[in-house]
């Protein structure tokens, strides 16, 4: 057999183990203070975090990290390192909360429509206000999204800018990679799929905070992978966000295993650990 026979065999009994080995990279965040004339010139020091993907799973956090977020089955795993401990975070993605909150509400509602005479004005203010504070809590801010003539260099990837803008003012600049030129470029996309499920998912897909709202559905109209997110306020850059170091070999189902002799607490519920 010719070496090149050799190895297209090996490649192809390899194949199914590859396919399985997920995708490693880097999400480095970077404060950016253009408004610091002090700060001209030095670039301050950003903060590296390593992400692993496969099967929709993701982890954000390696073996030095002081915190490991697992996000998989819908619950939120926090691994702390120090404390041998696991804290179990269910009911956290964005429908679990919504529904969460709506349940609340129609509790303190119902509970006001059988209280007492005497208590009912009480209880009926407080369900109002629970109405009201739930309502900001799941207002969902459009999203607009509009693509530039621009294109940038991210980690050796061309790229292309898009701008979004919230009620008129412009937040982000979006540099978006074809998934097809990036290596896993699909199973990164899908982990942010799956991280755009959770509270706050926006915030470990690419270091932007949405909050509650929905955005996978805007980010899946970019047609890519975001490279590079620069966060504006008040016409400045405020932040950098960039994904770099993609690459194939995560082992598979380890690094999204829970550790051994780890206890897993379940909770506080998530509304409660975001509002520590």
């Amino acid at each position: 057999m010719s070496s090149v026979n050799v190895r297209v065999a090996i490649a192809l009994v390899l194949a199914p183990l590859w396919s399985r080995a997920g995708v490693m990279y880097d999400v480095a965040t970077r404060p950016v203070d253009e408004s610091n004339i002090s700060l001209a010139g030095k670039a301050p020091i950003p903060v590296v975090s390593r992400y692993f993907v496969e099967g929709g799973k993701v982890r954000v956090g390696d073996t030095n990290s002081k915190q490991i977020f697992l996000f998989k089955d819908r619950t939120m795993y926090v691994v702390d390192p120090s404390a041998r401990v696991v804290h179990a975070l269910k009911h956290a993605t964005l429908s679990d909360v919504t529904t969460h909150y709506t349940d609340i509400v129609k509790q303190l509602e119902t509970a006001a429509a059988a209280a007492p005479p005497d208590e009912r004005a009480a209880a009926e203010q407080k369900a109002a206000d629970m109405k009201v504070a739930s309502d900001r809590i799941l207002h969902t801010v459009p999203h607009d999204f509009s693509l530039t003539v621009r294109y940038e260099s991210v980690d050796g990837h061309a790229c292309r800018i898009w701008e979004e803008h919230e009620n008129g003012v412009k937040r982000l600049e979006v540099c978006v990679a074809p998934t097809a030129s990036l290596t896993g470029g699909a199973e990164v996309l899908n982990g942010m799929k799956t991280l755009s499920q959770f509270r706050q998912g926006s915030n470990f897909a690419f270091g932007v905070d949405f909050g509650l709202a929905e955005w996978w559905s805007d980010i899946a109209g970019l047609g890519g992978v975001p490279l590079l997110i620069r966060e504006y306020k008040y016409d400045s850059v405020v932040s950098e966000v960039m994904l770099s170091g993609m690459r194939i070999g995560v082992p598979s189902a380890q690094p999204f295993d829970l550790p051994e002799g780890f206890p897993v607490q379940d909770g506080p519920e998530y509304v409660q650990w975001y509002a520590r």
